[in-house]
C-alpha cells in the first residue's frame, strides 16, 4: 500500500500492524489521493475511513 501512495509523498503506518495511517499534508493532491483510496477499496484491496479531514479534503 505504501508504494501506491509514495507518489503523493505520504507517510505513516507500521509494518507490525495490518493497518496504515496516512498523514496528508496541507496542499496535497486531495482529489488524487481520494481517487486512489476509492480505487483500492472498489477493487477489494483495502477499506478506508477518514478520521479527521479539513474542508479541502471533503470538497476535493
Amino acid at each position: 500500500m505504501h508504494q501506491r501512495f509514495a507518489a503523493f509523498d505520504l507517510g505513516g503506518g507500521s509494518d507490525e500492524f495490518p493497518m496504515v495511517a496516512l498523514t496528508v499534508p496541507v496542499g496535497a493532491d486531495f482529489a488524487g489521493i481520494k481517487a486512489a483510496l476509492e480505487h483500492g477499496q472498489d477493487n477489494g484491496w483495502w477499506r478506508y475511513e477518514v478520521a479527521c479531514g479539513a474542508d479541502e479534503w471533503w470538497n476535493a
